[in-house]
């Protein structure tokens, strides 16, 4: 149980009051504290009115006269529950208020049992709803409230958790003899009837047990009995369905000797990709945080394979989730993502839960609880989608573009693209190891054509395979062309252009501009400064529009303020903002690197990193000199780190 502010102490009402700071359960020595206690545990975590607690405490009594009695018996119960400081009982405006953290309170743990057996006996999980019913049964030591004063608010509560109790009774009762034990079953119904010899639902339940133990004239005679007594006492004839059982005992209906079978649980995990090669660590990693009963975020760019490693490491800790395995696509990445409501619904529905009055998240949440089920919630948009669906203690891997929940403490795990060895893997796996080991050099350009993404590798080895024509080297010459590399893989283009069609939904202009700019700019890796450069704004503005195209699964973020720029992107965004300036742009970039290097020249230290680690760049961006004043720049950083006498009139940089 949750510890209070005061010592860990807890409460409970489901018999005498007494409370325990983690050395025993004690009582309150004084009625009078006992009972005023009892009434703010009636209503923990709420302000009890100064004028309803003098009415139930010296209600027969003028206000006048004990206006000041209250405070002194607050005091002598803060002492008693080791609270001198008053920070769980608390005095408010109008009245007092006692703080009580969840499960500190049998009553309130009562309730939840009873509310998470309410939900699986709709569900069918007869099982689970047996196992919360005895639960809240076992919360239980007597009568509710037995040593405190008899107050109105009292005593209405005694007989509402009096009518609770024999309730969840007899659908505990009922389930055991829908289990298959009604000879275990009928010492106990017979002891709870000669208590409470009126209530129908209990002779019901004997009459089922008697009959399905082979008792048949038994059964027929506990109806007899009852119906005596009720016509003795009451002068009433039993209820309708009563007297159908009666005849269905008479008949001898098959259909009273057997249970129902109750609904199995739902096993709704995708089927594994048959042609899944690599990632064995990463399937790993989301494993065993699932089987720690962990949530864990798995996010990457579009195509690195986030679902299939999420449905590979499902698998693998299926048999450890034996209440319920359930995949749902939240579709995240469309202009239609799913609602969370609908979303709840549809968890609901795989559970065999009707919607009913509560609130779907609560049933939900009582669906799941004290129970071993793991969630696959593939393709989410942010973490408001999931959040209503994750209640405390549910295992769930999630798949995303975007990094979710880790303000919330799921585990994350960021997928990259494959290794090479293991992209030239998958492609055996779907072309055929023969075709494929033949030209290894090959089947490398293949993959690396396809940035050694899953998808693509996919899709290329697709049309290999359908091509029985053609060669390795056909499919990496025609790849190789940026003319033909989007057309030969289709489905890439179509999992880029859903990318793309979130940020215009979204409304990101400025982000929409920036991936029409990098993939004019034609640089496989630029820093934040860079697309400051492009978009001509500050660095931060236009680090947070980098950031959302890693959310929208457009960039790879590197270390050091970087990003990753995929051939496949350049290609598919080029033209995606049809009122951007690229030649402007690009030209921005251009300066901004000339005057850094002119800078460097300057300064003559610390330019022969920097030159090594941005060669690549600068030869690219020297192509793109429209005033060819970068080049000249770059030979005279260059000539510093040789200290040549003069500087090339002709400078060799292209």
């Amino acid at each position: 149980m949750a510890t209070s502010a005061f010592g860990g102490a807890r409460f409970r009402l489901l018999g005498p009051v007494e409370f325990s700071c983690g050395d025993g359960w004690r009582s309150i020595g004084s009625t009078k504290q006992r009972t005023l206690l009892a009434l703010l545990l009636l209503h923990a975590n709420r302000v009890v009115p100064v004028a309803q607690l003098h009415a139930e405490l010296w209600g027969d009594r003028p206000y006048s006269r004990v206006k000041n009695l209250l405070a002194g018996c607050v005091w002598r119960l803060r002492a008693a529950l080791g609270d001198e400081a008053g920070r769980a009982l608390v005095t408010r405006p109008g009245g007092y208020q006692l703080t009580v953290p969840p499960g500190a309170l049998d009553l309130v743990e009562y309730q939840r049992l009873v509310d998470v057996g309410r939900v699986r006996r709709a569900a069918d999980d007869l099982p689970g709803a047996l196992e919360a019913f005895t639960a809240a049964v076992q919360l239980w030591r007597g009568e509710p409230l037995a040593d405190v004063s008899f107050t109105q608010s009292v005593m209405a509560e005694r007989a509402r958790l009096e009518e609770s109790r024999l309730t969840v009774e007899e659908m505990r009762l009922g389930l055991r003899i829908e289990l298959g034990e009604p000879d275990e079953v009928l010492p106990e119904l017979k002891l709870i009837i000669s208590q409470h010899p009126l209530r129908e639902r209990l002779h019901e339940h004997l009459m089922v047990a008697l009959y399905r133990s082979g008792q048949q004239a038994d059964a027929l005679g506990a109806y007899r009995d009852l119906r005596r007594l009720l016509i003795d006492e009451l002068g009433v004839e039993p209820s309708k369905p009563l007297r159908d059982l009666q005849a269905r005992i008479l008949a001898e209906d098959v259909g009273l000797r057997a249970a129902p079978p109750s609904r199995p649980a739902p096993d709704l995990l995708p089927a594994c990709d048959p042609v899944f090669h690599g990632r064995e660590a990463e399937v790993a990693r989301v494993a065993a945080a699932l089987a720690e009963g962990a949530v864990c975020a798995v996010h990457g760019m579009a195509g690195v394979g986030k679902s299939a490693v999420a449905a590979r490491a499902a698998h693998a800790v299926a048999d450890r989730f034996p209440d319920g395995r359930v995949h749902l696509d939240l579709r995240g990445s469309t202009d239609h993502p799913l609602d969370p409501a609908d979303a709840l619904t549809a968890l609901l529905d795989a559970f065999g839960v009707p919607l009913g009055e509560t609130r779907p998240a609560a049933r939900w949440a009582a669906v799941v609880a004290e129970r071993r089920v793991l969630l696959v919630l593939d393709d989410v948009r942010d973490a408001d989608q999931v959040k209503p669906l994750l209640p405390p203690g549910c295992a769930a891997v999630l798949t995303g573009r975007a990094a979710v929940g880790a303000a919330d403490g799921h585990r994350q795990l960021r997928l990259g693209r494959l290794p090479v060895a293991a992209a030239v893997g998958l492609l055996r796996r779907v072309v055929g190891p023969e075709r494929v080991d033949a030209e290894p050099e090959q089947a490398a350009a293949v993959v690396s054509w396809c940035e050694c993404l899953p998808p693509a590798v996919r899709v290329a080895g697709g049309r290999l395979a359908a091509r029985p024509e053609w060669t390795v080297a056909d499919l990496a010459d025609r790849l190789a062309d940026p003319g033909q590399r989007l057309e030969v893989l289709t489905g890439v283009r179509e999992l880029l252009g859903s990318c793309v069609r979130r940020l215009h939904a979204d409304g990101d202009r400025t982000a929409v501009t920036a991936l029409t700019l990098l993939a004019e700019l034609d640089l496989p890796v630029v820093t934040a400064s860079t697309v400051a450069a492009l978009l001509d704004t500050a660095e931060g503005p236009a680090r947070c529009a980098a950031e959302r195209l890693v959310d929208a699964g457009l960039l790879e973020p590197l270390p050091h303020n970087r990003y990753r720029v995929a051939a496949l992107v350049r290609l598919h965004g080029a033209g995606a903002d049809p009122d951007a300036d690229p030649a402007a742009a690009v030209q921005r970039v251009v300066d901004r690197y000339r005057e850094q290097v002119r800078e460097l020249t300057t300064r003559r230290s610390g330019g022969l990193s920097w030159y090594r680690e941005h060669r690549g760049t600068l030869r690219a961006l020297a192509r793109l000199d429209r005033t060819d004043s970068l080049p000249a720049a770059v030979d005279r950083l260059r000539w510093t780190f040789t200290r040549r006498p003069a500087v090339p009139t002709q400078p060799p940089y292209r």
